[in-house]
């Protein structure tokens, strides 16, 4: 599920990327090539106009009709000096040139208003090509080298005005090969970025869905137990129907022990389903983290008393949190009763509570086996029992710690758990001072 989910992402993720750059590449590709082009349409508009400026005539000689209707104009009419140059130097020296050629009616030429001679199968069927042609605006290739062209009709004939375009077609060309490997390169970091942000999206909603299913497998762990005990001390109940309520009154005390615990069980399920719904909107107001300590401590004293456990406390005075009085009590109550439940008899309970930079501290520290490593990694998940007999001996189902973690939470501060192995088991709660 989770692997469909990711690749889902992945691909929405990337898609929408490489829309992205090929959208802005492809834009910047148009923009360059329409104003590439504006500047041909400008060079040509120019040539067109000094042309009709002049007459038709820019300081050239005029070509007489070809013979025969050819379009080839007289061979002594060319400019002597192209006539018969290299070709690579004849490019060259093209480079970047507008001319222009006007022709009659019937297409013989009249003019050739250009510094160079062109080749013969320029005038023979290129030239015949573009005045057959519908088009007005065109490009055509003659001897290796582009040229853009325009026509334009009038009384006389037509005047074709073109202009070198090989270096537009060079930079153009370019441009589109430098995007493209730009746009692969994107594309390829798109995909890496996309793999690791969908991997990171995703591990949380996995770790939250794998705990919920947990929670929920724990849960139902946890009251199948007391109701198979009810269950079955109430079948024994109903066998014994002509008894009375003191002959049975084992059976029932066993089903009354069971009740309690499933209905504490209930409820520290729906205190913790509480404060985890009202941990962003839960009201806090300016309580004394002091009172709350110290009532919890007087409650408890006669508990540790009965187990013959020493325990020393040291609370500061006047130390005001923002939060919840009841919840705060139900805070200290929950470490004070694990340091209860996991001290030996005369071993050593400390407690104390003072003021740090801007927070509250409150350690709560007992002697005893200590913790695990491993289970310190563990110690706040739900239903997480390291030693589950002896839990299950002292009552507990493992929802203690996870609910002094989220009152924690929903106080905006911290806690955390030290361990030395028969050792002792440390707790620290941070939360903020009231401002």
């Amino acid at each position: 599920m989770f692997k469909k989910l990711r690749n889902r992402l992945l691909i929405v993720n990337t898609l929408i990327i490489a829309a992205l750059v090929l959208g802005s590449f492809s834009v910047i590709y148009f923009t360059t090539w329409q104003n590439t082009m504006h500047g041909v349409d400008m060079k040509l508009d120019r040539a067109l106009e000094m042309t009709a400026g002049h007459g038709g005539h820019m300081g050239m000689r005029e070509n007489l009709p070809a013979p025969d209707g050819e379009h080839t104009p007289p061979e002594d009419a060319r400019p002597d000096g192209m006539k018969n140059t290299p070709p690579e130097t004849r490019q060259d020296e093209m480079f970047t040139l507008t001319f222009t050629v006007l022709t009659d009616n019937d297409g013989n030429i009249t003019k050739v208003n250009m510094p160079f001679d062109m080749t013969d199968d320029f005038y023979s069927d290129k030239l015949g090509e573009i005045i057959a042609s519908p088009k007005d605006r065109s490009t055509l290739k003659s001897d290796g080298n582009c040229w853009t062209y325009r026509k334009v009709r009038n009384a006389d004939g037509y005047v074709i005005a073109f202009t070198d375009t090989n270096a537009e077609q060079t930079i153009m060309r370019n441009l589109l090969i430098i995007l493209s490997l730009v746009a692969l390169a994107a594309l390829a970091a798109a995909f890496l970025i996309s793999l690791f942000s969908a991997n990171k999206s995703i591990k949380p909603v996995e770790e939250s869905y794998n705990r919920q299913k947990r929670f929920v497998a724990d849960a139902s762990h946890e009251l199948k137990t007391p109701l198979t005990t009810i269950n079955t001390n109430a079948d024994v109940l109903l066998s014994h129907e002509d008894s009375t309520i003191k002959e049975e009154k084992k059976w029932i005390d066993y089903i009354k022990t069971e009740t309690e615990r499933m209905t504490k069980l209930t409820n520290d399920l729906l205190y913790l389903a509480r404060l985890d719904h009202d941990e962003e909107n839960v009201m806090l107001s300016p309580v004394s983290f002091s009172q709350a300590a110290e009532s919890v401590i007087l409650l408890m004293e006669a508990v540790v008393f009965e187990k013959d456990i020493k325990m020393t406390y040291d609370i500061a005075p006047d130390i005001i949190v923002n939060g919840s009085s009841e919840q705060l009590c139900q805070l200290v109550m929950i470490l004070l009763d694990n340091a209860c439940k996991y001290t030996p008899p005369k071993g050593s309970i400390e407690i104390k509570l003072f003021k740090s930079a801007s927070d509250a501290v409150l350690t709560v520290c007992n002697s005893g086996d200590g913790i695990s490593e491993e289970a310190l990694k563990h110690i706040f998940e739900r239903f997480y029992r390291e030693d589950t007999s002896r839990a299950r001996e002292s009552g507990g189902y493992g929802l203690g710690l996870a609910i002094a973690q989220a009152v924690t939470n929903a106080h905006k501060g911290s806690i955390k758990a030290q361990s030395e192995k028969n050792g002792f088991t440390r707790f620290t709660v941070k939360i903020p001072l009231k401002k």
